[in-house]
């Protein structure tokens, strides 16, 4: 569908601005007689907005125009000769980087996964007192945060640091003291193979270990010494234990691989790089999660002095077994009842997440310690009162080994009904069913029945649940199944069309519950929010899921501007944004990188975090040419680099579109664009490869490449 749409309107309008001339006739020449004119950021309540701004008595001038005619005036290569983008030896692999982005969407694994799962109604296991009093050891075991900056010494640190690399970052050979539980080693025979995309930084620097001290410091003996490791090109994580550089290799105790996009769980019996078996790095109360715009949406990891055995989702035991201790994997829940009113908001949002997802055991140690990231920005001062003014006694202990039927996916508006169109977007006015999907992870056959309740969202609109039940059937053990397929008997929803519109980016939830255990917090997206993208457009849904998705807030707040051409410096925001999630922001700008984008332009940081992403190597020289029109030609490039990272060379081309040569440097990329069913061309065997790219076009090509869903889960 996405190419098909893509086709329609691909050479619908554009405008070649370096030549003055458009698909409508010759530009007028023109003074421009403008007090204003600018391209810059705006906040709005999804963050980082694309939105320009002109002030122009020539209104007939078009944006794309407007550009071209600041492009003329900068001594910049010509548009012939942009061919920098596409030779990949120009551009060179993202440095590593300490405590960057990481790659959406978030939070960490599949909603699925048991770091992300509610346990709001989760029963009470029938040990949790003894559990709780074995903890509190004849007092009342406080809360701490084990995490904060660094000491008075500018080594030593508090937390854990994580590391960010792309695809192209060299593996490296570890070899471990417990090989057969570790991966990047060969099953049978325990001999280590490069498989650790581990920086030359954390050799000799500080702060990339767990401890503060560089690799090369033999801390072992005193200190965890993990090092966490994300490959945001392929949503990789790599966790390691008690790391050592000796000078020529690295040694650890275990090593552990995670693919983000998987529920892989290690096999029974293995450790991680963390006792339970568990990934490390999903389970941290991190800055940017605390102090970002949502909610945080998984549990947090947690020691306890001593253990006994382990549960699902733990695969490992460890530490001394003691009769009446927590096992691994054991989940507390902060009581519902707890008031936490009075506190400072961040801290409030990190304990609804104790009541939502909880506290999962993940290692020996102080008991109730709550790990977290280290983070020059944790103020101590009132994170330690706040997590001390909690007890043990403020939990429960969830029932142990609990596995919940899981969510994976909804559907909206799939199929038209008597309140609604059936185009796939919940809009003001209608009422709309809602097809949620359910996992039984229970063996056997067991009936699931759902309820929805608390519909809320922005103020000033009605919310309406119009029918709160839905059924499941019986599904096998791991097997999905909706609530149409099992007999149509589903959720539906009301919302009404207030005037004005609550906020662009309107998105209300609802809490659905199955078997009066199990829960899930959904997110409806109500469409229809921009005024010159009506529903009719065949680039409506796609402009919805942008939005939604958060790359984008539209050019102001009622409008999309979907026929306008896309710039270079928009492109920037859009890739990354699509790629690492919403909730991403760049590095600050040096204003170094590119001759003609300053460290104050509108989205110099987004470009120079391309740029030195490997995606970009600019448009000739030491020149980025943000104002330019981006190409389709380059957006191929720019799309594929992005979507599989610095180092990936497409095939090489057979010919497909009649357009575009087997001898052009971009004709691989478009081809490897059409295979991967993220184009279909522009029409007529061609694909348009000189027009400019509309930012409806754009909108296709974002949630295509990226795979972004406008609902669920």
């Amino acid at each position: 569908m996405q190419s098909a749409v893509e086709t329609t309107l691909g050479a619908r309008r554009f405008t070649t601005a370096l030549s003055g001339r458009s698909g409508t006739g010759s530009a007028r020449s023109a003074v421009l007689s403008a007090r204003t004119v600018c391209e810059g950021p705006s906040q709005t309540d999804n963050g980082y907005t694309d939105r320009s701004c002109l002030n122009m008595s020539n209104s007939h001038f078009s944006r794309g125009r407007i550009a071209a005619l600041f492009l003329l005036a900068a001594p910049v290569p010509p548009m012939a000769s942009w061919t920098s983008d596409v030779q990949v030896a120009m551009a060179t692999a993202m440095a590593p980087r300490l405590e960057a982005g990481l790659p959406g969407p978030l939070p960490l694994f599949p909603p699925t996964n048991w770091w992300n799962t509610e346990i709001t109604n989760a029963p009470v296991d029938s040990g949790s007192a003894g559990f709780l009093a074995y903890v509190n050891q004849g007092s009342v075991k406080h809360l701490h945060p084990d995490f904060g900056g660094t000491l008075a010494n500018g080594v030593s640190i508090y937390g854990f640091p994580y590391c960010v690399v792309d695809g192209a970052q060299s593996k490296l050979t570890v070899q471990f003291d417990q090989p057969d539980e570790s991966d990047g080693v060969t099953h049978p025979g325990n001999v280590s193979y490069p498989f650790y995309p581990i920086p030359n930084e954390a050799i000799t620097q500080a702060h990339w270990v767990e401890g503060g001290d560089p690799g090369n410091v033999d801390d072992r003996g005193t200190e965890d010494r993990h090092l966490l490791i994300v490959d945001r090109d392929n949503r990789h994580l790599y966790e390691l234990y008690n790391v050592f550089y000796d000078g020529s290799q690295w040694l650890a105790y275990s090593g552990a691989f995670w693919d983000l996009s998987t529920n892989d769980r290690r096999p029974d019996g293995w450790t991680s790089a963390d006792a339970a078996g568990l990934a490390i790095l999903p389970g941290l109360v991190r800055y940017d999660e605390v102090f970002g715009a949502r909610e945080i949406r998984h549990a947090f990891r947690f020691t306890v002095r001593h253990t006994k055995g382990y549960v699902y989702p733990a695969s490992h035991l460890a530490g001394t077994q003691v009769d009446g201790a927590l096992p691994m994997g054991a989940r507390l829940r902060l009581k519902a009842n707890k008031d936490i009113s009075g506190y400072t908001p961040e801290i409030q949002k990190i304990f609804r997440a104790m009541k939502t997802y909880g506290l999962i055991v993940a290692d020996n140690g102080t008991d109730v310690y709550i790990s977290g990231t280290w983070d020059t920005r944790w103020d101590n001062d009132v994170l330690n009162p706040a997590f001390d003014s909690l007890t043990a006694n403020d939990f429960e202990v969830v029932q142990l080994g609990w596995q919940p039927p899981l969510a994976p996916s909804l559907s909206v508006d799939a199929q038209a009904s008597a309140g609604s169109n059936g185009n796939g977007v919940f809009e003001p006015g209608e009422t709309v069913p809602v097809v949620p999907s359910w996992v039984n992870l229970a063996s056997g056959g067991v009936a699931l029945n759902g309820s929805a309740s608390a519909f809320t969202g922005p103020a000033g609109a009605t919310y309406t649940i119009a029918d709160a039940s839905s059924s499941y059937g019986s599904p096998a053990q791991g097997v999905e199944t909706s609530c149409a397929q099992a007999g149509g008997n589903c959720l539906a929803l009301s919302v009404s069309n207030p005037a004005p519109r609550p906020t662009t980016h309107w998105d209300a939830m609802f809490l659905e519950t199955i078997n009066a255990t199990a829960t899930k917090t959904w997110t409806v997206h109500v469409g229809a929010s921009f005024a010159d993208v009506p529903v009719s457009d065949p680039f409506y849904v796609k402009v919805e899921t942008l939005l939604h998705s958060g790359v984008t807030a539209g050019c102001s707040p009622t409008q999309y501007c979907p026929g306008d051409s896309i710039t270079r410096a928009q492109m920037a925001v859009f890739l990354l944004k699509g790629k690492l999630g919403a909730a991403y922001a760049p590095p600050p700008a040096s204003g170094t990188m590119f001759t003609d984008v300053p460290s104050g332009a509108f989205a110099a940081g987004w470009i120079e975090d391309l740029a030195g992403s490997g995606i970009s190597a600019g448009c000739g020289g030491s020149y980025y040419c943000p104002n330019a029109p981006v190409t389709r030609a380059q957006m191929a490039v720019f799309l594929l680099k992005a979507k599989h990272g610095s180092s990936w060379v497409p095939p090489a081309a057979t010919g497909v579109f009649a357009d575009v040569p087997m001898s052009s440097p971009y004709a691989p990329w478009i081809e490897a664009l059409a295979s991967e069913g993220i184009t279909a061309g522009c029409g007529g065997a061609n694909y348009c490869p000189g027009s400019p790219n509309t930012r409806a076009q754009m909108a296709a090509f974002i949630t295509a490449t990226f795979g972004l869903t406008l609902y669920g889960p």
